[in-house]
């Protein structure tokens, strides 16, 4: 794991977690170019996506946090303004936020995706369902059209299609069970945003329960999983208002 920073004579830190299948540079490269003269960026090259570390898988989610956390913590005394976490970034962004060393203002989640997977009693059907779920990834990266098709935004220009077989299990088969921390959304300033043309983002509405858990939740319209990181503008724009604050759920144009 590695971490880059830009715009560091800046104040206000902002704290990038890419997802799955993807790196730091193919996700914020965009972002960065436009935000490091507000902010002090400091984007993570997590395990099994690092360009620089092809070597390294990563094992979990959990792990990847663990890692984050004691960084922040070093090196930033805990305290981060604002964190975007993308996809799966949101994931390891709650996991960090349990910690009680850590202390962030505004925590937006991108993409949030509820996956809820078969919790076994037993190693072996574990071992035959991640390694399913694996070689449809694996077949999504072959067969772009139907990726695209589910996350509903054509971002081929975002995928790290050299990530490992290894790190695609690992990550599956370490979500049998996962426990989803929505009580992470009570720490910050929370966020979590869609767009409409993702599948799953009802999941969010019907799943989590507004009244114990608190964040805000926007939808922007005729964009589907991640394409704001496609318009840095607008997405610089869109942080700059979560980070002043903003109070009900609407749908973004």
């Amino acid at each position: 794991m590695k971490y880059f920073e830009f715009g560091i004579e800046n104040k206000t830190t902002l704290l990038l977690l890419h997802g799955v299948d993807t790196t730091w540079q193919l996700s914020f490269s965009r972002l960065i170019r436009v935000a490091e003269r507000k902010y002090h960026i400091i984007a993570v090259a997590e395990d099994g996506f690092n360009t620089d570390e092809p070597e390294v898988n990563a094992v979990s989610v959990i792990a990847e946090a663990r890692k984050i956390t004691e960084y922040l913590v070093e090196k930033f005394g805990g305290k981060i303004d604002i964190i975007l976490g993308e996809s799966l970034g949101g994931m390891i962004m709650t996991e960090i936020l349990l910690d009680p060393r850590i202390k962030v203002h505004t925590a937006i989640a991108d993409g949030f995706t509820i996956l809820e997977y078969p919790n076994f009693r037993h190693d072996l059907p574990k071992r035959i369902v991640a390694g399913a779920l694996t070689g449809v990834e694996l077949f999504a990266f072959r067969h772009m059209g139907l990726f695209n098709k589910i996350l509903g935004e054509d971002i081929d220009s975002m995928i790290y299609k050299k990530t490992s077989k290894e790190t695609l299990y690992n990550l599956e088969y370490s979500m049998m069970p996962y426990r989803y921390k929505y009580e992470a959304f009570n720490l910050a300033d929370s966020y979590i945003w869609h767009g409409a043309k993702e599948p799953g983002f009802d999941q969010v509405r019907k799943k989590i329960d507004r009244s114990k858990y608190r964040f805000k939740h926007k939808v922007f319209l005729n964009r589907g999983h991640g394409s704001l990181l496609l318009e840095p503008e607008r997405l610089l724009k869109e942080i700059e208002l979560a980070y002043k604050g903003y109070d009900r759920n609407y749908k973004a144009k």
